[in-house]
């Protein structure tokens, strides 16, 4: 590695490589520092671990893992039916055929013996049993009754009942139009009333499920990069550098107060882009896998639309400025908790704080009725998560995003000349 600075040009060779090659970076006091902020972060291993490995393989799991779980064709739940009546076997072979799209194990049996023992000892997810006269009923106009043998409290016992339920229903309809057929009546008629649902939406398109996951997932994932930020390195480089005795040395050159902490938040703002981006993207594709696995849960047909095309680059415009926003105003969060910090320790006991004040809007927003989206566009950080659900909720409504990108950019101003002034306090360097 070459020297770090040289003479007093304040001129940084990147590395031994780009240093023979002749790159360097201007000789501006803030970017000095910037780079040198930068250089330390990175030379620690735990950076790019924190920084962008785990977001990128943590995010997916955590929003997918869930459904992943839950789905048929991943994890096939085990079903046994039991056929008491002979006649009802062409039922059990129409949930039998579960086994051709790989969304059950089914096993057909003509006595179960103890379901409860089965069921409870994990040997099958679901019991179904056919009873005796099921098939009389039917042939004669009646009902006929299937019995479930389920686990309330495991999940997979639910997603087994859907997926049979869906077959079970298939084949009713079929039953009911042979019935309808043999009085010569049509379906309308034991139909009287069909509820058509229509969304409405402000762009007046449909949602698709990728959309309506997204709205949900991704104010809460900005909530959380601007309330950490680079928040491990915020506090590092104050707390920590001034527990160091190191910030003493640091206000010792030539540079203002007002380039070093340019220059800090030059590198903090590199980071928070980084960790950002790497959190979102990793998110949007848990997204992805999420809506996979629920199309396989919920319907036997298509797998839904992630994104239309033509919201896809707005998106993207979204992410990137509430990244941007998002990672500056929670690194000036940080760095005037810190100021006020005379310890690591003791500067993450107030990040911890904050944490937990701020994070209660972020998760209300998806919640939250649309009465209160006024209030919350102008609340401190909520006003992000707003801005960015606006942008795939209300592409259209210039009105709302200006209002919350407003309040956005007022905040971090605020935060912004509220950090500096923290900064500038003589009991930054001295406890």
């Amino acid at each position: 590695m070459r020297k770090l600075f040289k003479g007093s040009s304040g001129v940084v060779k990147l590395s031994k490589g780009f240093g023979q090659k002749g790159y360097s970076l201007p000789p501006k006091p803030w970017l000095v520092v910037a780079w040198k902020e930068v250089l330390e972060a990175f030379r620690d291993r735990r950076t790019m671990l924190n920084v962008v490995l785990l977001p990128m393989i943590l995010m997916p799991l955590v929003i997918s893992l869930p459904t992943l779980m839950l789905s048929p064709k991943a994890i096939p739940p085990r079903i046994m039916v039991v056929v008491e009546d002979p006649r009802g076997m062409d039922l059990a072979k129409e949930i039998e055929a579960l086994e051709d799209t790989s969304k059950a194990l089914v096993s057909i049996v003509t006595d179960g013996g103890n379901y409860t023992g089965l069921v409870l000892g994990g040997d099958y997810d679901l019991i179904v049993e056919i009873p005796e006269g099921f098939y009389q009923n039917l042939s004669s106009g009646r009902t006929g009754q299937l019995i479930y043998y389920y686990d309330p409290y495991g999940a997979r016992s639910s997603v087994a009942m859907g997926v049979v339920q869906r077959v079970v229903s298939e084949y009713s309809e079929e039953v009911l139009r042979r019935r309808l057929e043999a009085i010569n009546l049509s379906e309308e008629y034991i139909r009287p009333i069909v509820s058509v649902a229509v969304q409405v939406t402000s762009t007046g398109e449909g949602a698709t499920t990728g959309e309506v996951v997204t709205a949900m997932v991704l104010p809460m994932m900005v909530g959380l990069i601007a309330i950490t930020g680079a928040g491990t390195f915020a506090i590092d480089m104050i707390a920590g550098e001034r527990e160091r005795k190191t910030l003493e040395a640091l206000f010792t050159n030539p540079v203002s107060r007002g380039q070093l902490l340019l220059g800090k938040f030059g590198a903090l703002t590199l980071l928070s882009l980084i960790s950002g981006l790497a959190t979102l993207f990793s998110a949007l594709i848990g997204v992805g896998f999420a809506v996979t696995s629920m199309s396989e849960s919920l319907s036997s047909g298509s797998v839904p639309q992630l994104m239309e095309p033509s919201r896809l680059l707005y998106l993207t415009l979204g992410i990137l400025i509430t990244v941007a926003l998002g990672g500056l105003t929670g690194n000036a969060v940080m760095i005037t908790a810190a100021s006020f910090a005379k310890t690591f320790k003791e500067a993450q006991q107030y990040v911890g704080f904050l944490t937990l004040i701020l994070v209660v809007p972020m998760v209300a927003i998806p919640y939250a009725p649309q009465s209160f989206h006024p209030v919350l566009r102008a609340l401190p950080i909520s006003s992000l998560a707003m801005f960015a659900r606006d942008m795939i909720v209300n592409p259209g409504d210039l009105g709302a995003i200006a209002t919350s990108l407003a309040a956005s950019i007022l905040y971090l101003v605020v935060f912004l000349w509220l950090s500096a002034k923290m900064f500038g306090r003589e009991s930054v360097i001295f406890s």
